[in-house]
């Protein structure tokens, strides 16, 4: 009597959904959900692992791993053998996402410090030039503070002009400059 009263409540409850899926599908998961749930209370291992899947995938209630690992380990303590499979599943998708995580942070916190250290080693690099600068224009003032001052050449006037005229007639003062002349 028991068998025929769950069979009815089951086609009653499955056929339920379908005449409202036609008005809307998302209305459709929430009643499969509503009766898994209710299946599952009740013991059905086979409901408590599909509430656990639709934990798992997010239909027709809000997605919770948690709930799905809770869901599946009834089914497993119940003797449903793929239960185990998908707890471990979930288990490793969630490290993953917890490993994935600190890495982009880790990357994130070495791509920071990157970007200070290159920022840090412009800033004494330019301090550095200033530095260089500032000093070179300090050793040119020096430099030029300490030079004597450039004297012009003295500039030898031609003999000739002073020259007396008895002075011409020795040869001494013909020329203008110092040499000697071989036609003289």
């Amino acid at each position: 009597m028991l068998k025929i009263l769950t069979t009815s409540l089951i086609t009653l409850v499955l056929l339920l959904p379908l005449s409202v899926a036609a008005e809307n599908p998302d209305d459709s998961w929430s009643n499969v959900f509503k009766f898994q749930s209710k299946m599952a209370q009740l013991g059905n291992v086979r409901a408590q692992y599909i509430l656990a899947e639709m934990y798992e995938e997010g239909r027709g209630v809000k997605q919770s791993n948690e709930k799905a690992i809770e869901w599946y380990e009834k089914a497993q303590r119940n003797g449903h053998e793929d239960a185990a499979v998908r707890i471990t599943q979930i288990k490793l998708k969630i490290a993953n996402k917890k490993l994935a995580k600190q890495k982009a942070i880790q990357k994130a916190k070495l791509k920071k410090k990157a970007v200070l250290k290159a920022k840090s080693a412009k800033k004494s690099l330019s301090k550095k030039k200033v530095k260089q600068n500032k000093k070179a224009v300090q050793t040119k003032k020096k430099t030029v503070a300490t030079k004597e001052p450039v004297k012009p050449l003295p500039v030898a006037k031609p003999k000739r002009a002073n020259a007396s005229p008895n002075a011409l007639n020795r040869g001494v003062g013909t020329h203008f400059d110092d040499t000697e002349d071989p036609f003289e």
